[in-house]
């Protein structure tokens, strides 16, 4: 803890002190009426069949190119922001009636020095780098970013909300570098029909161009951007000249298809289990311009397999884990459909009301084997999915997105032989919508949001919700010259169902209204229905060295998104402030420095405070590139209502927690990260910690290995075990844990070409936990820890040689509780190999091998050796995968 507060004290003397020594050059506010006023403005050359459109290969050496006007004068955003660039970089811009070309030349002094990392397309890798920025819709907040590398590799980027960004969007385009004894030149060709812009007799574009010299640390723009401006899109300069041009008709197909073979351990007498499985499927993507600023996105049978496993994780919580979304239909254009409820860290930042991976998720009924065997449904088929997206000039933004998965059936094969089949997933209907309209060039939004499922349940599965609906409010508005920001929402939620889904809704971890002590909700078996709302404000400061921002958030009861969304937690009010320095010195140690301080308090809706706390957080960047982050919480007790998974809330004991870390320079071939974390609880013995390091080495411009192993050390007092009834009476279970983590990811990636990559990942993941000892609570609200949790004597515990344990609660000798063998040890290994090959532009082959290995023990105590012994003589699944698309544009 000293440590921690030593860092964090140094960080904040010694950039303040540097700081004070020269002041920086660049005014603490910039708003867009300053940047207007001196708005920069290129022009673009229309193709003439005197001087025919440019060939991509990275020379610009035809007479378009050196009829084009030039944009230089490049002034650095970084290190030394307001200074021109020190290299030249000239732009030149030509068009035709289907593609904008921009070619920019890098003049380098040493072009001996300009580095460039084949990696695959969308990597960012450090090296040379050149982007291109273009605001089509002109709306001064969306823009399509184009950025190649000295070596070739490709990334695109969609930027919504001025200063918000979806690196999974993928566009079509062309490019090509060439190095020569001057610097560098990348030649681009983008299509129209990868923008979007209105009809129009004459266009006006945003636009900018970056420059990336990796070996000064310098990013140079046309337009620059101060690093302190509340903006990004709205600062570009415009693109003139463009005239006669017509949206292009937008229809883009994708067909693909894919053969799966899969090997892995065989059941004796199992016939869904023989080791062997093998399938074909062909589908297509089809994506189709309605106008100018709508686009229809249709799936049709897709194919969702995710190329890379989620990580392994031993959860023993009440709630379920997050796992990101991976696949292509879902991330491209994610931000329409995006709603977050809750702004944070861990699981709770990822709170939402639209979770993709519900869809085609693993079914969530299962098959009665009936004294057979059952086969196993891995995930629900989705029949097809549909997006339609886009803004229209006027300023609103539409989103509708829908998708419907099929009815999955299991077979059984019962102990006689007969066939069976059991509907363990219903047909199921999603909707999502979202309309939106911005006023004063994108400074206020008000928006709608609505989400919608329903399930066609068979009889066998009516403990489903049949209907679930969310509608929200959301607004956002700047004002005072940009500088602050306003905003908030409000949502509903009402699900539906059968006596038995709403009482399970009601006793979900999320509420628990069944709580003996609960003297503000009441749970009604009769219900068939269940509504709640929530909502959210913050007022806050988002420009210049200092900022700030303070709220609430709330949710009622009875509000539950999770059919669409994820969520944990329900029936809670919240308040919260936060305020935070940024500095970037000119002199001294620091290269740029930032400190926050952050507080918060929640209650539940009986007026139970849950929690309060704050916290001192540093992070900061030395000269040299290295860099680092310190913190130090902590937290007041509260009442926790879920520890005792719908027992009585309990008097949580108050922490303390810290993390800190350090980087190296990214620009070298050797670089590394590396940190860890504390925690320690008041009036008992829990306490945790980790520590964890990332390696990153490249060998050669097309090699890039990396490691990240990890550590993590957890002894709990109380971590709960189970709830009994003895004598009529509840008891809450709960043991002293200790557990013991480690895992690494190895990952290496050989880039052949930028369109050819082979990437090879494998994470292994060991924990193991055992239990010391046992307690029971006697006084869930008692003022001490003792008071609250009372231990079991050994005399009433019985271990057998098996690890099962039995309890002797009421010490009649009667060991009454049994809690089989609650020790775990749990080891896994999965890895892939993906070869990936764009053998023409927007078209991809892939070649895929999976395998997975896991072994489960009841051997609590922590041994590598016995582990990995274990994981070796387990059987394995692997998996052999092939896909082909290949992209049309008609």
């Amino acid at each position: 803890m000293r440590l921690a507060i030593a860092v964090v004290a140094t960080a904040v003397l010694l950039p303040a002190a540097a700081a004070a020594q020269r002041p920086a050059l660049v005014p603490n506010v910039v708003t867009r009426e300053s940047a207007a006023a001196s708005v920069a403005t290129a022009t673009a050359l229309r193709v003439t069949a005197a001087m025919p459109a440019p060939r991509i290969d990275g020379r610009l050496d035809e007479a378009i190119w050196r009829t084009a006007p030039v944009m230089s004068d490049f002034v650095q955003r970084e290190p030394d922001e307001g200074q021109p660039a020190s290299q030249r970089t000239e732009v030149r811009v030509v068009y035709t009636d289907d593609a904008l070309f921009v070619g920019v030349t890098a003049f380098d002094t040493e072009p001996g020095a300009i580095r460039a990392q084949l990696t695959r397309r969308d990597d960012e890798s450090p090296g040379d780098w050149i982007s291109v920025y273009v605001d089509s819709y002109h709306d001064r907040r969306t823009a399509f970013q184009f950025s190649v590398n000295a070596a070739g590799v490709k990334r695109d980027v969609y930027l919504f909300n001025d200063t918000e960004r979806d690196d999974s969007w993928d566009a079509v385009w062309d490019v090509a570098v060439e190095r020569n004894a001057e610097g560098w030149v990348a030649e681009f060709r983008i299509p129209f029909s990868q923008l979007r812009f209105a009809p129009a007799d004459r266009h006006q574009f945003g636009f900018n161009v970056s420059r990336h010299i990796v070996r000064r640390a310098e990013v140079a723009m046309w337009r620059m951007i101060p690093r302190r401006a509340s903006g990004f899109v709205s600062l570009f300069g415009d693109l003139d000249g463009l005239e006669g041009l017509q949206p292009p008709r937008r229809l883009q197909v994708l067909p693909y298809s894919v053969a799966r073979v899969s090997r892995g351990p065989a059941e004796s007498g199992n016939p869904f289990q023989d080791g062997r499985e093998g399938s074909a499927r062909v589908g297509a993507d089809i994506k189709y311009g309605l106008t100018s600023n709508l686009t229809l996105d249709v799936t049709l049978n897709p194919d969702f397999g995710q190329v890379e496993a989620d990580p392994a994780v031993v959860n023993l919580s009440a709630f379920e884990t997050f796992y990101p979304e991976r696949r292509p239909f879902f991330t491209e254009g994610v931000n329409v459909f995006s709603f977050p409820i809750l702004l944070g860290d861990g699981d709770q930042a990822n709170e939402q009301l639209f979770y993709s991976r519900r869809v085609g998720r693993r079914p969530q009924g299962g098959a009665d084997p009936r004294g057979g065997y059952a086969e196993r449904v891995d995930q629900t088929t989705i029949l097809g999915a549909a997006k339609l997206s886009g803004r229209t000039p006027s300023g609103w933004t539409i989103g509708l997105l829908s998708a419907f998965t099929q009815q999955e059936r299991a077979e059984v094969r019962d102990s006689v032989g007969a066939v069976h089949f059991d509907v363990v997933e219903p047909r199921t209907s999603y909707f999502v919508g979202r309309l939106a309209r911005d006023f004063r060039e994108g400074r206020t939004l008000v928006g709608l949001f609505t989400t919608a499922m329903h399930r066609d349940l068979p009889a066998n599965l009516d403990w489903m919700r049949s209907s679930a609906y969310t509608v929200g409010l959301d607004f956002n508005h700047r004002f005072g010259r940009d500088a602050y920001r306003v905003r908030g929402w409000v949502v509903g939620s009402n699900v539906r169902g059968s006596t038995a889904a709403i009482t399970a809704t009601q006793r979900s971890p999320a509420r628990y209204y069944q709580r003996p002590d609960n003297d503000h909700t009441v749970l009604d078996s009769t219900r068939t229905a269940l509504s709640g709302f929530a909502s959210q404000f913050s007022i806050g400061k988002e420009n210049g060295t200092w900022r700030w921002s303070t709220g609430y958030d709330t949710r009622s009861p009875g509000f539950e998104v999770n059919d669409m969304g994820y969520q944990r937690t329900a029936d809670y009010f919240q308040q919260y402030a936060w305020v935070g320095g940024r500095w970037f010195p000119e002199r001294g140690l620091f290269r740029r420095f930032g400190i926050n301080f952050n507080q918060w308090s929640a209650w539940n809706y009986g007026g139970e405070r849950l929690f309060t706390g704050g916290n001192i957080n540093a992070n900061w960047q030395y000269r040299n590139y290295w860099g680092g982050w310190a913190g130090i919480n902590r937290g007041l007790s509260g009442m926790t209502t879920s520890e005792l998974r719908g027992g009585p809330a309990l008097l949580r004991p108050g922490n303390i927690n810290g993390w800190g870390g350090l980087y190296s320079d990214s620009r070298k071939r050797l670089r590394f990260e590396t940190g860890g974390w504390f925690f320690a609880q008041d009036e008992n013995d829990s306490w945790g910690g980790g520590l964890f390091m990332w390696i990153g080495y490249r060998p050669s411009g097309s090699v890039d290995l990396s490691v990240n192993p990890s550590l993590d050390l957890n002894n709990d007092d109380w971590q709960y075990v189970t709830t009994t009834t003895v004598g009529g009476r509840d008891e809450y279970v709960f043991g002293d844990l200790v557990q013991r983590t480690v895992g690494a990811g190895f990952r290496a990636n050989f880039t052949f070409s930028p369109t050819l990559t082979l990437q090879v990942y494998a994470q292994p993941f060991y924990s193991a936990g055992r239990y010391l000892g046992y307690r029971r609570v006697a006084d869930p609200r008692g003022a001490t820890y003792a008071d609250r949790m009372r231990p079991i004597p050994a005399s009433q515990v019985q271990v057998d040689g098996a690890g099962n344990v039995r309890l002797d609660l009421d010490a009649d000798s009667n060991f009454e509780t049994s809690l089989g063998n609650p020790n775990f040890g749990y080891v896994s290994l999965r890895s892939n190999v993906v070869l990936r090959w764009e053998y023409r532009p927007g078209s991809t082959l892939f070649l895929v091998w999976q395998q997975g290995r896991e072994s489960f023990s009841g051997e609590g105590n922590f041994d590598l050796s016995r582990s990995w012994r274990n994981l070796r003589r387990s059987e394995g699944e692997n998996v052999f995968l092939v896909k082909l698309n290949y992209w049309l544009s008609l």
